[in-house]
């Protein structure tokens, strides 16, 4: 059988490169995010590799920052947002985080995170962002103290885990629960 040939002179992005790697990273952990699979995976020589990163682990670095900003920051850093009143934010938050599948890689992000120091202080520093995010939408509500923790806490329990765990719902039924939800959460 013929090797495929390798297109030496297609240019991948930056994020391209951390997109797969986010895939692998999910498909078959840290171990399977290696810069010669990344790179037959683009279909591409792995050369390429080094106009954007110095070597495996710069690679790592900026695989999660990417995550951080990709996954959480597009809702916390959205200056759109911060216009929305309290209820209107987390009804909006909820409708990225489900219709965007920005908790699509926290299982593999944490799992990483339990053998990798570096991880573990990334995925540490999301879920405070995630968290202080959420507490100030329920603060602005009126919630506080320990309701204001539970609430805090909850929303972004489900809400990270909401598609490994409920990965056979049909949209409709998501949908009907994801207003329920926001009801509940309001009150």
């Amino acid at each position: 059988m013929k090797t495929p040939k390798i297109n030496k002179n297609r240019r991948v992005s930056k994020d391209q490169w951390l997109a797969k790697a986010l895939d692998t990273l999910e498909a078959e952990g840290v171990e399977g995010v290696k810069i010669e699979r990344l790179a037959k995976q683009l279909d591409i020589s792995r050369s390429g590799f080094y106009w954007h990163f110095k070597n495996r682990q710069d690679m790592l670095q900026h695989l999660l920052d990417y995550w951080a900003r990709e996954y959480t920051g597009i809702i916390t850093d959205n200056a759109d947002m911060k216009k929305l009143d309290a209820e209107r934010r987390l009804l909006i938050n909820m409708k990225m985080v489900r219709d965007k599948k920005l908790a699509r890689y926290d299982l593999a992000m944490n799992a990483w995170a339990k053998v990798d120091p570096l991880a573990y202080k990334v995925v540490k520093k999301v879920i405070k962002m995630r968290l202080d995010f959420n507490r100030s939408i329920f603060a602005e509500m009126g919630f506080d103290g320990d309701e204001l923790e539970m609430r805090t806490r909850l929303f972004v329990c489900y809400h990270s885990w909401e598609e490994t765990m409920f990965t056979d719902d049909p949209d409709d039924k998501s949908l009907r629960l994801q207003e329920l939800r926001h009801k509940m959460f309001i009150k």
